[in-house]
């Protein structure tokens, strides 16, 4: 008798995966970038296949059978295997040239770690490509998402090497023209009567409003939400309310004012998170190595898990340390202005 999985076409699991995890058709093909009918078939071709339903079809999507959630964690493993088979293929413990694929919570790849980077891509004679991904999410390093994930949530996977890079701090900051125009704040009782930007993502969460002055009083302090730090940033710096950013700031060239308000702070820890395959890899341990030192406690004070004010960071710091994050652009804006 032949051996019905003797030609078997491993794509067959990411797709019973992705539905599975989406819970209907349409969920798996936008995540797989496939189309719903080739989905469709292939899952009632593994139906056939197995002798038995994988999901009861139902009114509002697709609900693993008993039999389907058995395949679920077989089919888990099968993934976990062909993932360290790939990696073990790419990763070759001889050679520095490759690619890097970088993942990064948005505002501190945009606002720290890519001013760094250029840095990065010289000493290594341009001979690593870096993807980098900017997320708002963390991304599953286990699943190929990325080779190194740099986030503010801690990993729970015990198949993956993490590491604690440091710890981030952020304080209420304002722009000279808000303080000019509105004052600011000595206590949150006060901070009620003043406008906020306000960052909507999984990670960092912000303070919560709602829970401090009611959900009323809470929807009328914020004036912008946003999920991107960028514009959360440039929201501040145009004096439209008070944010939650780093410590250290006005540092790297943000043109905003801290704000100190008793009991207003939070602290989040900074995990480096990777696949022990990628240790393999010479590029990929150099750019660790790099890594690890972009957030240094000893040359970066404000990285320390001890809080240093905005103040006593600027006091500490040596201005030759810190890059001119804005560089150019201030210029170049300063330059339209005089020319028009």
């Amino acid at each position: 008798m032949d051996n019905p999985w003797a030609n078997v076409d491993w794509d067959l699991v990411r797709v019973f995966l992705a539905v599975a995890e989406k819970g209907s058709f349409k969920g798996a093909a936008d995540s797989i970038t496939m189309s719903i009918n080739t989905i469709r078939k292939t899952i009632e071709r593994m139906e056939d296949q197995f002798g038995y339903p994988l999901f009861f079809r139902e009114p509002n999507g697709l609900r693993l059978t008993a039999e389907g959630r058995r395949v679920v964690v077989s089919a888990r493993e099968v993934e976990h295997s062909m993932n360290d088979l790939w990696r073990t293929a790419s990763a070759s413990a001889n050679t520095m040239k490759g690619p890097i694929r970088v993942a990064i919570t948005e505002g501190l790849g945009t606002f720290w770690l890519i001013p760094q980077l250029s840095e990065f891509v010289e000493d290594v004679a341009g001979i690593n490509r870096i993807e980098l991904q900017c997320a708002i999410k963390s991304v599953d390093v286990m699943r190929l998402e990325a080779d190194i994930s740099v986030q503010l949530e801690e990993p729970t996977n015990p198949d993956l090497i993490r590491r604690k890079l440091g710890k981030l701090h952020l304080v209420p900051w304002a722009s000279t023209q808000y303080i000019e125009r509105f004052g600011v704040p000595r206590s949150i009782l006060e901070l009620s009567e003043h406008r906020v930007v306000e960052q909507d993502a999984d990670r960092p969460k912000n303070f919560d409003l709602a829970e401090l002055f009611g959900a009323g009083v809470a929807e009328r302090m914020v004036a912008i939400r946003t999920n991107f730090s960028s514009a959360h940033y440039w929201a501040i710096a145009k004096g439209v309310g008070l944010g939650m950013l780093p410590s250290y700031a006005r540092l790297i060239g943000g043109n905003v004012e801290p704000v100190d308000i008793p009991g207003l702070r939070l602290s989040l820890d900074i995990w480096m998170t990777c696949h022990p395959e990628v240790l393999k890899s010479a590029r990929h341990r150099l750019f660790v190595d790099w890594l690890v030192s972009c957030f240094s406690s000893h040359r970066y004070p404000w990285f320390q898990d001890e809080f240093l004010t905005p103040a006593q960071i600027e006091e500490r710091s040596e201005p030759a340390l810190i890059k001119e994050y804005f560089d150019g652009f201030v210029a170049q804006a300063d330059r339209w202005i005089k020319s028009s």
